[in-house]
């Protein structure tokens, strides 16, 4: 009789677990000769989304919320968006106005553990759902450390906050970022220490894990100055190949606006991204923040704004199709009135 029951207990966990839905194991994203981006031997379409919030919200610690993360995920999901383009972490440390938090990297090297935590438990959730990531690991912008940030901690002076002091101030402070080696040295060693993690919730190393699409070098990546060029263009090179030493099987990309983020130089977006290591391109468009329309008039400079804006996204189509390789257009905005 116990047999018996056993028997049919043990047939019964079977049946379940053969019924539990399991990750479907897929090959890594690439990109084929033609410059089609390919997976499991198949041409690979996505639709994207901004996520940068999501290792917080994946953490047990301040601002974590595992069940809206769930939610979120599904409707995300559910709407058919398959791919979200993700911070890793913010740098520095808390309490500065207009900087995420909490902070990940709050000194150079220190880490905070439950942002480390979330970051593993949301690529978890990705994967369970047979979604993909870009996870930017810098941002040329205030608001989640970056160049800044790295400048303060290599004695370049304190970090200039644009909602204190001013854009001008903070472009001007910016700058320095391309020309400093201790700075870029700095980020470096935060490149490693990403790159050559294991997930603590599968024990699957970021390198083996095909839930990412690709690393991005930063959000939004630039010189600041047209004597910057050469050195940004150089330091952009040098990244992409420390992220393809430390990791062969993915993809590697800019985060780049395009020429606008290239000092409005569209040679300069071609040098970098003909970088072999470099595997597709990225464009930003945002016709109120590049001036093309004003807030007191968005309709009557529409018409210039849709012009121009079909006329940046083709001069960059045409980079990519001479570099065989795809093009992702992965931000853009528009006022609303």
């Amino acid at each position: 009789m116990k047999r018996g029951v056993g028997g049919a207990l043990s047939f019964l966990f079977l049946l379940l677990f053969s019924c539990t839905p399991r990750h479907t194991e897929h090959s890594f994203i690439t990109v084929s000769p033609d410059g089609q981006f390919v997976r499991n031997g198949k041409p690979y379409y996505f639709i994207g989304a901004n996520f940068w919030y999501g290792a917080i919200l994946g953490s047990e610690g301040e601002g974590g919320n595992r069940e809206r993360l769930h939610k979120e995920l599904d409707f995300l999901k559910s709407i058919g968006v398959n791919n979200l383009r993700v911070l890793v972490g913010a740098d520095g440390e808390n309490g500065v106005k207009t900087r995420v938090e909490p902070s990940l990297q709050t000194a150079p090297g220190v880490y905070n553990d439950t942002i480390l935590a979330g970051l593993d438990y949301f690529m978890n959730e990705l994967r369970k759902r047979d979604m993909t990531a870009v996870l930017y690991l810098n941002n040329s912008w205030e608001w989640s450390g970056g160049y800044s940030v790295y400048l303060q901690w290599t004695g370049h002076g304190n970090a200039i906050v644009p909602a204190i002091d001013g854009w001008p101030a903070y472009m001007e402070y910016v700058k320095q970022f391309p020309q400093s080696d201790s700075a870029k040295a700095l980020f470096a060693n935060h490149v490693k220490y990403i790159v050559t993690r294991t997930n603590r919730y599968n024990q699957i190393r970021y390198v083996d894990d095909s839930t990412i699409m690709s690393w991005q070098i930063g959000n939004e990546p630039r010189a600041f100055a047209d004597e910057n060029k050469e050195a940004f263009a150089r330091w952009m090179a040098d990244v992409a190949a420390q992220i393809k030493s430390l990791d062969p099987n993915h993809m590697v990309s800019s985060g780049s606006e395009g020429s606008w983020g290239c000092e409005n130089d569209i040679a300069l977006f071609e040098k970098i991204h003909a970088d072999p290591n470099i595997s597709y391109l990225n464009i930003h468009v945002w016709p109120y923040n590049w001036g093309w329309v004003k807030a007191d008039s968005l309709a009557e400079f529409l018409p210039r704004a849709k012009e121009n804006t079909k006329k940046y996204i083709d001069e960059h189509m045409i980079v990519a199709q001479q570099l065989r390789k795809p093009i992702v257009l992965e931000e853009f905005g528009f006022p609303r009135d």
